[in-house]
């Protein structure tokens, strides 16, 4: 009989165990050997790439964020907002009651006060709350060595603050002390002094009006100044009680205090006249700051280049209402209408003389526009485009209503070998700068 085979042999044949089996399955396992490897990442590779690019990141922070800083100053000029108008509120006055000639005023002398009535006053605390716009407005000079360890500020006046618009911080004072500085600071009544530019001045009463980023003040110092409130020189009378902060004495960061001893006064100047506060405050020849009243408010711009030569040397001050106008035009960087005129009124006296109803020209400013225009002594101005000129205020008053550039058409007349005739010029407004 076929001897059969168990079925379990055919599946798994039995194996041969032989030497030469064996070394043949050796050989066999070591060229398949390396399927059997088993893949493992390089940890200290991937260390590495992790810190390079940490490294790479830390470095562009920091270069973004210097980049930054450099570049907030120009670009927060660039994007900040326009700035505001200025505007300063004017006493309103109508021509008809300045074609006349103003009734007298009773002066009202105010009592002395005695020792309740100034602690009831206490102007002390009226005179530090009105300090707060007041600061100093310095100049350093090409030759002079200034360091703010220094803190010896010797080319400088007082300044008032005036306006915020939004982008600037205003400050009013004497141009003059930016006359060839090559560097202009602002020094706030905490010691913090700010970069400033002078913004824009008026030759002819030699005031300016300094602009400070807002961006560069801090909080510190915005906390402990207020914009100045502007009062009447009108309502001033002799007597009333003064207050002078500023640098009245020669020094900054002073405060006195007297009384008015007039307000009648007045300085004639080119296109205009203005009304002068005296005090009985003995002050410095070069002394400037400001006055102020029992309310807090400013009622006058202190210069001692306008009192008389040989006069003591008492406080003295242009009327705050009288320039108003210049501090508006000034604050939005624009230039105070100039003609060039130096004139007086033509009063009924005069009339009998002979000589025509207006404003009698006194004078005329070398390389002004009334010059340019042909406008001479003698001549008498009887009006202004449409308006009629019968008193130096009306005529400052139209005059400030026109804009530097802008053509008028003044009217006036002159002398001639048979009376007085008309005669019109063309004038081109313009504006005196430092």
């Amino acid at each position: 009989m076929e001897e059969r085979k168990d079925p379990r042999e055919e599946l798994h044949p039995q194996e041969d165990t032989s030497e030469a089996a064996q070394e043949d399955m050796q050989e066999e396992f070591r060229e398949y050997s390396f399927l059997q490897e088993t893949i493992k990442r390089d940890r200290r590779g991937e260390r590495k790439g992790f810190f390079r690019m940490a490294g790479l990141g830390l470095v562009f922070g920091v270069f973004a964020c210097f980049s930054f800083s450099a570049m907030k100053p120009a670009m927060d000029s660039i994007f900040q907002d326009d700035p505001q108008k200025v505007t300063i509120p004017q006493e309103e006055e109508s021509q008809e009651e300045e074609e006349q000639a103003p009734p007298p005023v009773e002066e009202v002398v105010q009592p002395p006060l005695d020792a309740d009535s100034y602690r009831q006053q206490s102007l002390t605390t009226i005179g530090v709350k009105a300090n707060r716009s007041v600061v100093e407005i310095a100049g350093v000079l090409e030759d002079q060595d200034w360091t703010e360890e220094s803190k010896d500020y010797k080319n400088s006046v007082s300044g008032l603050i005036v306006a915020d618009n939004g982008r600037e911080l205003l400050v009013l004072g004497k141009s003059s002390v930016a006359k060839d500085a090559k560097e202009l600071k602002i020094v706030f009544n905490n010691g913090q002094a700010y970069p400033a530019t002078l913004k824009k001045s008026d030759g002819n009463l030699g005031f300016g009006v300094y602009a400070v980023n807002r961006s560069d003040i801090q909080d510190s110092t915005w906390a402990q100044i207020d914009t100045a409130v502007l009062g009447s020189s009108n309502a001033v009378s002799k007597g009333d009680i003064a207050i002078v902060l500023g640098k009245p004495f020669g020094y900054a960061g002073a405060m006195g205090f007297g009384s008015i001893a007039s307000g009648k006064n007045t300085l004639d100047s080119a296109d205009g006249q203005y009304r002068l506060i005296n005090t009985d405050i003995a002050g410095s020849k070069n002394g400037s700051g400001f006055i102020v009243n029992l309310k807090g408010e400013i009622i006058a711009l202190i210069d001692q280049s306008a009192a008389e030569e040989g006069s003591t040397e008492l406080i003295i001050g242009y009327g705050i209402t009288d320039v108003k106008d210049v501090i508006e035009f000034l604050s939005n960087g624009q230039g105070v209408p100039y003609i060039g005129i130096w004139g007086v009124d033509v009063t009924e006296e005069i009339e009998e003389q002979g000589i025509p109803k207006g404003l009698y020209v006194k004078n005329v400013d070398a390389d002004s526009p009334a010059m340019a225009a042909g406008i001479q002594s003698g001549d008498v101005i009887t009006g202004i485009d449409d308006v009629e000129i019968t008193s130096y205020g009306i005529y400052h008053g139209t005059l400030m209503e026109k804009k530097v550039g802008s053509e008028a058409v003044i009217k006036g007349q002159r002398q001639g070998a048979d009376g007085y005739v008309d005669i019109d010029f063309k004038v081109t407004v313009g504006s005196k700068e430092m």
